[in-house]
């Protein structure tokens, strides 16, 4: 995929120290989904990009363009995510990928994530020293399942949900780009159908300082 996204950004997943997460005490999983299943199929991606060089002295932010692609991907569904007596807000757990991981354009998204922090809180409390943290708030009915992402845990250095563009190597300078992980914004949305044989969604939102925003339509 060819474009330039000038506006640096940072996304960098690190070892997480805080006791954090949308997750709630754990208990019965009715209606969850308990085998694991994969969907293959291809997404559809429209990302528009932006940079902040724009205006009479730069500094804005500006439109570059609109690069649409179709890409192999895969949903994979399984058992709720839990840890230390919690479980994750989804009817069950998911992850979606879009690409090759790692290559200029891909996707990587997730419901949540169990990491191995410190054993001790904040008030140096003994605790679990595996934390889940929770990403997406989805719900199912039926076959419809849509939710939202309401925390990036970008701020912790755990991101998960993630888009692999570009930064340009000096900003606002035309003197080429690297691949760059961005963070998915809390606030993306996801909506569609899942069911135990096959699964349609559409996935919007945009990623941290607003460098990209992006919708992913998915079949499999």
């Amino acid at each position: 995929m060819n474009r330039k996204a000038r506006k640096c950004g940072l996304a960098a997943a690190v070892s997480v120290t805080a006791v954090l997460g949308t997750v709630i005490p754990s208990g019965p999983a009715a209606g969850a989904q308990s085998a694991l299943r994969i969907y293959r199929g291809t997404a559809t991606v429209v990302v528009d990009s932006y940079d902040y060089c724009g205006g009479p002295l730069s500094g804005e932010h500006r439109f570059i363009g609109t690069s649409r692609y179709k890409m192999a991907a895969r949903f994979v569904t399984g058992p709720r995510k839990s840890a230390a007596g919690r479980v994750e807000r989804n009817p069950f757990y998911w992850e979606f990928y879009v690409g090759n991981i790692g290559a200029v354009g891909s996707f990587q998204l997730g419901s949540a994530h169990i990491v191995t922090a410190s054993a001790r809180d904040l008030g140096g409390n003994a605790r679990d020293p595996r934390l889940l943290l929770g990403y997406w708030v989805t719900s199912r009915s039926g076959t419809s399942w849509s939710g939202k992402l309401v925390d990036s845990h970008r701020a912790e250095g755990a991101t998960f949900n993630h888009f692999y563009g570009e930064k340009t190597i000096v900003p606002c300078r035309d003197l080429g780009t690297s691949p760059f992980l961005y963070a998915v914004n809390a606030g993306a949305t996801v909506s569609g159908r899942v069911s135990s044989g096959s699964a349609a969604f559409t996935i919007s939102g945009s990623t941290y300082g607003d460098n990209y925003r992006f919708r992913i339509t998915f079949s499999g």
